[in-house]
């Protein structure tokens, strides 16, 4: 029986202590309210509604632009929701701000992923520290499936899986700039999208000031994205 590589122990030991901690953390929240309350997403975001309009797109866009740059998967998309909802409950004109949000959102998080896409090697050393043939399990797609190419941008865009995984190999194959842009603006508006119908579908929920569970839940759901960004390994 072979030995486990070090980086693939070191990845699966750091899997495993997020995992238990996210457990601990869950019981924790449940036994004793006042922990559960510093991850009730009403607690984190109640002054919000009081946010200047272009503030919360600054730093809506900021968070979007980083969440593209750095390659570790962050909720940077829960926001639109959240303002959302609280824009709906009080703003006449809702819906003008909900678009701008959308379409800045989704502009500033597909700059930083082009800006992946130039960045290229110098983040491809970062990427593959862990994990050397990381990023040559998406270079597998790109040169022998050219014509899923746009769809797997475009499910990238949609998804919150990390860009840097796509973005690099197709900096480093040379995969057309303006292709690539447009099917992630593409994927990115859709994404923006569904997390304004989170928003609005969610949104007593989401403002109770009181419910720790979602706060908790984008815990797992950033361990579940953590797994498959260093497991799934594409034929």
């Amino acid at each position: 029986m072979e030995a486990a590589e070090p980086s693939n122990l070191k990845t699966n030991i750091f899997l495993v202590i997020f995992l238990i901690s996210i457990i601990i953390i869950s019981f924790l929240a449940i036994l004793f309210p006042t922990i559960g309350n510093y991850f009730a997403l009403g607690n984190w975001f109640s002054d919000l509604k009081n946010v200047n309009y272009w503030i919360a797109i600054g730093f809506v866009m900021l968070l979007c632009f980083l969440g593209a740059l750095i390659p570790i998967p962050i909720p940077y998309m829960l926001p639109v929701a959240l303002f959302t909802a609280i824009w709906v409950e009080s703003h006449a004109h809702a819906w003008i701000l909900i678009i701008g949000l959308v379409f800045f959102s989704a502009l500033s998080n597909s700059i930083g992923d082009i800006l992946d896409y130039y960045i290229g090697r110098g983040t491809e050393y970062i990427l593959s520290q862990d994990n050397p043939d990381l990023e040559n399990r998406w270079s597998k797609i790109i040169l022998y499936k050219p014509k899923l190419i746009p769809m797997v941008i475009l499910i990238f865009g949609i998804s919150p899986l990390p860009e840097s995984l796509l973005m690099i190999p197709l900096g480093i194959v040379k995969y057309n700039v303006k292709k690539t842009f447009f099917w992630m603006f593409l994927g990115k508006i859709m994404m923006m999208t569904l997390m304004v119908i989170l928003g609005l579908l969610g949104l007593e929920y989401i403002l109770s000031g009181d419910n720790p569970i979602l706060g908790i839940a984008v815990l797992y759901v950033i361990w579940i994205m953590i797994v498959f960004m260093v497991k799934y390994k594409p034929n």
